[in-house]
């Protein structure tokens, strides 16, 4: 079953699934990835690459459990039919892997002529990365992709195998065995193609906070075509605003830019194989997730339309306004596939690549870097909801566990404490800080852009010089403003916000939220007052006889020195005795 990992590891992991293996003695419809992959290497030639990528939409695929019943309903319930099913291989021994195989091939997916995105452990129970390294599972490797050469007459087949091996969740787990991993998925995928060079394939990360570096893992780009992640729509970890938590999984350390990062450094194209949203208040993800699918260089994406291990299902109706979204955003045809350039023989580096997948790279060149490469991120929108599709920060940089100081550029930066007492300096451009203890310190310079802190904790003060404050997660929270006019965002707890000086805004979100109005410190805005969640505002520091008054939404507390303040409770034009307090 999928867990969540809490932020300090990998947080926001979804998934540990293939608990006890996928068709157990008789195969039957079970929860596990979406595979894909991508370009595979033909014997003498250079590397494949799809062309024109950039100009075509990803495909469309979906997660049904291994039911063409629910392939069905799903594509009924969308008004179109999907470009991909996602079919998964069954892992509890090597007999039922392969059995698995071919019974996905002629009972389940076959039949109804729809492209497959396979998903295929790379081990089964039992089994192990370092037998696997050594080729001893090789000769059930082949016959698995016999079968799944019989699923398609034509073009691509695309095969995902280790997927989220960053996690500690499945057997296959590379933490610790970065090594065994690569020799593993070395060995797979050359017995793939020894059966035919029309296997694309597909290394596959999980999101998350921290863990591992993946590209120490990277089998290199000889054996990789397409490079995936998955990611989920988890607002107990995230935000449940779905913007928000969209923009939580796109920067965090191995997020979503991280991966188009590494991507574009590998001169690879891109696949989400799995995501899902849960819940009627996520059509800003959907939203936000199809304008990233759509301004990168995206070959496939599939949906997880199940609640099996995860309430991603929508097909079902029950959750109608974020089914509403998804079907806005991609009731729309895709491109007509995947169109794969053999002509393409160079990497990002400009050095030749033979692409020869009889016997793994020898050198260098074939491996990934030990550091994750950080290349500029790509231009993108900005959605309705205010996720943007790409933050373009000129650098983005992430701490350790131990203390140490940064330092920003002239540009937009973005920084990621580990929770051990950073200091951060901010340049002159727009930075965001995201801080995870208490001890975390920033420090900018008066003028020097329009700053941003977001965090988990619960009780923050924004420092001198920085405008705005976001809180993620679901904790109860007390957010402080400084002399600025700042923005302060509360989380999905009962925030108390108080902006002090300066023309203020406060948004508290959901939770019976406090909006702290200090005589004499600005004109505040609250944006979301909203009184049947218990929200309140507390008035303080008037004194004995004050007097509050509007003038439709504008309200005026007279104080007992005879001062006036001002504060802007947007779409309230009354409030009853219980709406307020004064202290």
């Amino acid at each position: 079953m999928p867990r969540l990992v809490r932020a300090g590891q990998l947080g926001l992991m979804r998934s540990e699934r293939l608990a006890g293996g996928q068709f157990a003695s008789k195969p039957r419809a079970t929860r596990t990835e979406a595979f894909q992959l991508c370009c595979a290497p033909q014997q003498g030639m250079g590397r494949l690459y799809p062309t024109h990528r950039k100009h075509k939409m990803a495909l469309l695929g979906v997660y049904v459990e291994n039911s063409t019943q629910r392939l069905k309903q799903f594509e009924n319930w969308l008004g179109r039919d999907v470009d991909g099913v996602h079919g998964v291989i069954g892992a509890a021994s090597w007999g039922d892997f392969v059995d698995s195989s071919r019974w996905a091939v002629d009972s389940v997916w076959g039949p109804t002529g729809r492209e497959v995105f396979w998903s295929v452990p790379i081990t089964v129970n039992g089994a192990n990365l370092h037998s696997a390294a050594n080729g001893d599972y090789n000769k059930y490797y082949k016959q698995v992709a016999q079968n799944l050469l019989r699923s398609d007459d034509s073009g691509p087949i695309y095969v995902r195998t280790g997927w989220e091996f960053n996690g500690d969740w499945f057997r296959w787990s590379a933490q610790g065995k970065e090594d065994a991993f690569i020799g593993a998925f070395r060995e797979f995928v050359d017995t793939f193609r020894s059966v035919s060079d029309r296997f694309k394939f597909e290394w596959n990360v999980n999101e998350a906070y921290g863990g591992m570096d993946p590209a120490k893992a990277y089998p290199g780009d000889n054996y990789v075509d397409i490079i995936g992640m998955d990611f989920y729509f988890n607002p107990q970890w995230q935000s449940y605003d779905g913007a928000a938590a969209f923009a939580h999984i796109r920067d965090q350390k191995y997020g979503l830019q991280w991966l188009e990062n590494f991507a574009k450094a590998h001169g690879k194209p891109t696949a989400y194989s799995e995501w899902g949203a849960q819940g009627n208040n996520a059509g800003s993800f959907v939203k936000a997730a199809k304008e990233w699918f759509d301004s990168h260089n995206v070959v496939y994406q599939t949906y997880w339309d199940s609640d099996a291990a995860y309430p991603g299902r929508l097909s079902d109706g029950s959750d109608s306004a974020t089914g509403s979204a998804f079907k806005s955003a991609f009731s729309g045809r895709s491109s007509n596939g995947v169109d794969w350039d053999s002509d393409a023989g160079k990497d990002n580096s400009g050095d030749n690549d033979s692409g020869s997948g009889s016997s793994p790279a020898t050198g260098n060149e074939s491996e990934a870097p030990a550091e994750t490469p950080v290349a500029t991120p790509d231009d993108g929108g900005q959605n309705g909801s205010g996720a943007k599709a790409s933050a373009g920060w000129s650098q983005q940089s992430w701490g350790s566990s131990r203390s140490e100081t940064w330092h920003g550029t002239d540009g937009n930066d973005w920084y990621q404490s580990q929770g051990g007492g950073d200091t951060m300096h901010g340049g002159k451009g727009d930075d965001t800080y995201s801080i995870f203890s208490a001890s975390d310190r920033v420090v900018e310079k008066a003028g020097a852009g329009t700053d941003t802190v977001t965090t988990w904790i619960h009780d923050y003060t924004l420092p001198d010089n920085v405008e705005n404050l976001v809180f993620y997660g679901w904790g109860n929270a007390n957010g402080n403003g400084n002399g600025l006019d700042n923005l302060i965002i509360g989380n999905d707890g009962r925030n108390v916000l108080n902006g002090m000086g300066g023309n203020d805004v406060l948004t508290g979100g959901k939770g019976a939220d406090t909006f702290v109005i200090g005589k004499g410190q600005g004109d505040e805005t609250i944006t979301d007052f909203r009184r049947a969640e218990g929200d309140k505002v507390n008035f303080k520091g008037f004194g004995d006889g004050a007097k509050l008054s509007n003038d439709g939404d504008d309200w005026s507390i007279r104080a007992a020195d005879g001062s006036v303040t001002h504060v802007t409770i947007s779409g309230t034009t009354s409030l009853s005795s219980s709406d307020y307090f004064w202290g």
